[in-house]
């Protein structure tokens, strides 16, 4: 009878959601010699609501972003070979960056609404 017992136990874990897959969406951005680029080699990128964006300075001088968004605003500069991972874009919006080592240096990041009806996903059946 008990072990009856034990799979309907690791069932009802597996049911109520198991792994939660809410962890934010993290773009990358690296500062290079030749501009701030995604890993994608892009200067134009996506990310939804909830996302955040992660500079890496891949260059070998320091680099510096600044923004309208203050959520994308480096308050110091990033050495050769550091990053930074910024805080949370919780609104829809488009913000432009630059860097303040070298202003023709441009991305741009669009932060995209949730889905209509969304909530984020996971957690349904709590």
């Amino acid at each position: 009878m008990r072990l009856a017992v034990i799979p309907g136990i690791l069932l009802a874990f597996v049911a109520c959601g198991g792994s939660d897959n809410s962890a934010p969406t993290e773009a990358r951005m690296n500062f290079t010699s030749s501009g701030l680029k995604s890993s994608a080699g892009v200067t134009n990128i996506t990310i939804p609501t909830g996302g955040r964006v992660h500079y890496y300075n891949t260059d070998t001088v320091n680099h510096q972003a600044q923004s309208a968004c203050p959520e994308l605003n480096q308050a110091a500069p990033l050495a050769p070979g550091g990053d930074q991972l910024m805080p949370v874009l919780s609104n829809p919006t488009n913000c432009s960056i630059t860097d303040t080592a070298n202003a023709t240096f441009q991305a741009f990041v669009t932060v995209s609404a949730p889905p209509a009806g969304g909530g984020g996903g996971g957690g349904s059946g709590y």
